[in-house]
């Protein structure tokens, strides 16, 4: 099992390890080397970060997941999986009101749909800033959630200070942090992970990067 530090999500996957071995059925000397080898391999696993709703956890808000069998299956047996939700991460209930990223005269800010006077903004910004100081140089890549107000690559929907329009379309608040932190690592989104030759696009660069 695999506990975010930052979430209190567990990752249900025991396929995660590429590398896991049989455990002995013999004296307790050989057990102990079989945890030793186990943990080792476990702290020299390559960890990629992604959106824990991706993963199976019902964290979204409106207390569903949007789980990816692509994760389970070409990723959980390469990579040791970090799932991570800023929202509930940040303390924010599930389910709960959604949130939209609004830009105008007072910048960037991240508000309920329909309760624009709750200003989350600033509990996020926390949330994202310590993950990204405690976690960001251990992670080889993250699948993030497109179109997700904090996890949205390019896509994510950025609406005027009312709320009411869309003007553009960019990046969500966490994913932005992060990006912007470190460039150079590989990111993508569930619908470019369909893509065949993106997903095995997306393991090269994360292997390349985890050698690094």
């Amino acid at each position: 099992m695999l506990n975010s530090t930052f979430t209190g999500i567990s990752c249900n996957w025991s396929s995660h390890c590429s590398a896991a071995v049989t455990p002995p059925r013999c004296c307790g000397k050989c057990w102990r080397r079989f945890l030793i080898a186990w943990t080792c391999n476990l702290s020299n696993a390559i960890k990629i970060g992604v959106s824990a709703c991706l993963a199976g956890h019902r964290v979204r808000y409106d207390g569903k997941d949007q789980r990816n069998p692509l994760i389970e299956h070409e990723l959980a047996p390469r990579f040791e999986l970090v799932p991570i939700c800023p929202e509930v991460g940040a303390g924010m209930a599930v389910p709960r009101h959604p949130i939209q990223i609004m830009q105008g005269r007072a910048g960037v800010r991240v508000c309920e749909v329909d309760h624009h006077a709750h200003d989350v903004t600033q509990q996020l910004r926390c949330y994202a800033q310590r993950v990204i100081a405690e976690l960001g140089s251990e992670l080889s890549g993250f699948v993030f959630k497109s179109r997700s107000p904090n996890c949205g690559i390019d896509d994510t929907p950025w609406f005027d200070e009312d709320g009411l329009q869309q003007l553009s379309v960019g990046a969500g608040l966490f994913a932005g942090m992060l990006m912007e932190q470190f460039p150079q690592l590989p990111v993508v989104d569930e619908w470019r992970l369909e893509q065949p030759q993106l997903c095995r696009d997306f393991i090269r660069r994360v292997r390349e990067y985890g050698r690094e």
